[in-house]
């Protein structure tokens, strides 16, 4: 054994293997140091990538916060604009209402007084005016007068109850009632005309707020209208009677001479002759009286339906008028008398007859149409027309540019078409003259039967 370890051989190999172990065993250690290293190198790394997603995190976060509070900022400076900007329309709307020279009073749903400016208070003759009913507004209205076309259906004429049952149907269906006129007596006993229109109120998205009444006063208007009809009216009497008496003076005149011839002695041809020329001349102050008292009175009009183009059209050849009829509904109909209307049309006809042109064929063109507002009829003739400072003057009883004639017959026809509460105007030239007669609404077809005849 001795011998075995003292061999150089054997030694070399122990010493070799005891190299290699000691070398595997520095390779395991160093392995084993290593793979500590990896190991804490990698949870270092999962440390700081987890720390650095935080830190990404948390700047993200902090940016979005930075964002929401600038968009606070933001949203509450246009929040501050919009108030601003909505006191400042409120304090201008409450201005402009607060000076505004007419009266505005709005009206809610129920028809309570919601707000009144101070012209409508001083107008109305209200120290206080919110939470009035509209019929404690306006019961000092003693009477209403509206447009035909514009009336609430079933409202009774004149009546004061037209204004509150305009005030609903604005505020029910959103209707706009203009140009309504209203005599009215404040708490005071002051007597007042006011103007008023009523509007409805409603929201952005259509929904009804209630109604608006806007209020002027036309008492001094109302005044110097009525003043100028007075004066237009004494003037008309004034040329009237100037035509009466130019009339009666020159059947007078004639009446007076061939009686002082008569007086003065005469044969039997001549006192014969002179008779017949004084009886003509006393029928002819007869039939004027008679003429005059027919337009004077007032008559007791049968309103029904009436087909009027049809009633035109004879009207036409009784005169002995070409009537050619252009752009015209059959169908056109008209509540009213069938007298008065076929008296107005033969007039206006025989007029046109009497003013054609020597040598032409009179004739005249009639057009007519019809709408919700009215319906219109136009006729006009091929005469010689007249002069233009006389329009004013044709419908003034006993005024006419005729040789002949009373002067009555446009007078009438002015006077039957204002009892139908139509108007007619006239224009003309070197080519002829039209007339446009305007009625009320026309009747529909399938209301007709319905409307029976009534007197006026």
């Amino acid at each position: 054994m001795s011998q075995i370890l003292q061999n150089p051989l054997f030694i070399k190999l122990g010493a070799t293997l005891f190299l290699l172990m000691a070398v595997l065993a520095a390779a395991f250690i160093l392995l084993k140091y290593l793979r500590r290293q990896l190991v804490s190198n990698e949870q270092d790394s999962k440390q700081r990538v987890s720390v650095d997603n935080s830190a990404f995190t948390l700047l993200a976060y902090e940016g979005v916060i930075r964002k929401l509070k600038e968009q606070e900022k933001e949203l509450e400076r246009l929040r501050r604009s919009e108030r601003d900007q909505a006191n400042e329309s409120a304090s201008m709307s409450e201005a402009v209402l607060s000076n505004l020279g007419s009266g505005v009073v709005l009206f809610n749903t129920v028809n309570l007084v919601r707000q009144a400016n101070p012209a409508a208070k001083a107008l109305l003759g209200y120290a206080s005016a919110s939470g009035l009913h509209s019929r404690d507004i306006f019961r000092g209205v003693s009477q209403v007068r509206m447009p035909v076309t514009t009336k609430p259906a079933g409202s009774k004429s004149e009546s004061p109850s037209q204004l509150l049952e305009a005030i609903d149907t604005a505020i029910k269906q959103g209707t706009t009632f203009r140009r309504i006129e209203a005599d009215y007596r404040t708490p005071t006993g002051e007597l007042r005309v006011l103007g008023i229109t009523i509007s409805p109120v409603r929201s952005s998205s259509g929904e009804a707020l209630g109604a608006a009444a806007l209020i002027s006063d036309l008492t001094e208007i109302t005044q110097l209208s009525q003043q100028m009809r007075l004066r237009e009216s004494m003037a008309a009497l004034g040329e009237m009677s100037a035509g009466i008496a130019h009339e009666f003076k020159n059947s007078l005149a004639t009446i007076s001479g061939y009686a002082q011839m008569l007086q003065n002695g005469a044969d039997a041809n001549t006192s014969t002759l002179f008779a017949g020329k004084i009886a003509g001349e006393t029928t002819s102050l007869a039939r004027i009286v008679t003429d005059f008292l027919n337009f004077a009175k007032p008559q007791g009009l049968q309103r029904e339906p009436l087909e009027i183009l049809g009633m035109v059209k004879d009207c036409a050849k009784e005169a002995g008028v070409q009537l050619m009829v252009e752009n015209c509904p059959e169908a056109l109909t008209v509540l009213g008398d069938p007298t008065a209307l076929r008296q107005a049309f033969s007039n206006l006809l025989r007029n046109s007859a009497e003013a054609a042109r020597p040598g032409e064929a009179p004739t005249v063109k009639l057009s007519g149409a019809s709408t919700v507002m009215s319906t219109t009829i136009t006729l006009s003739d091929n005469g010689v027309g007249m002069p233009q400072d006389q329009l004013s003057r044709i419908f003034i009883p006993f005024f006419t540019t005729k040789a002949e004639g009373t002067g009555l017959g446009l007078a009438l026809v002015h006077r039957i078409l204002t009892e139908h509460s139509a108007t007619i105007g006239v224009s003309t030239n070197e080519s002829g003259t039209t007339f446009t007669i305007a009625f009320p609404p026309s009747i529909s077809a399938a209301n007709r039967a319905n409307i029976a005849a009534q007197p006026e």
